[in-house]
């Protein structure tokens, strides 16, 4: 038998917690294409705008798979799961981010996506903290 919370509040919880993904999310797009920017890798905004977007939607799709194969995992923000997390996301954003510009030298894709991603879990860390 399936219970479910006919709550009102309960169900505007549930919105406002999307909100804030979707809020995060395009933070994460925005920081992420000024530090292409800033790093001159993409000086156009609409690049660096499409690019920053989906190259997350790509490592978020990732995330919710990883959620689904390794429940455990996501028990608590440790140290070692925020570091498996960012290599991973590395690995992913640099891998879509260079087939986006191979005009690029993947050393370079590669910088810009260590040193994007360093920013983004820096706030990503300081938004829920450490256990």
């Amino acid at each position: 038998m399936n219970l479910f919370l006919l709550d009102a509040g309960g169900a505007g919880l549930v919105f406002y917690f999307y909100g804030l993904i979707v809020l995060f999310m395009l933070l994460t797009v925005m920081l992420e294409l000024a530090v292409m920017i800033l790093m001159k890798y993409n000086i156009r905004f609409k690049k660096a705008f499409l690019d920053s977007l989906i190259v997350n939607v790509a490592s978020l799709a990732a995330g919710f798979i990883l959620w689904k194969v390794f429940p455990g995992f996501f028990n608590g923000y440790t140290v070692l799961n925020f570091t498996v997390l960012y290599v991973i996301t590395v690995l992913i954003e640099f891998g879509l981010l260079h087939l986006l510009n191979r005009k690029h030298k993947s050393i370079d894709t590669l910088k810009v996506t260590v040193v994007m991603n360093l920013v983004t879990y820096v706030l990503l860390i300081i938004l829920t903290g450490l256990d």
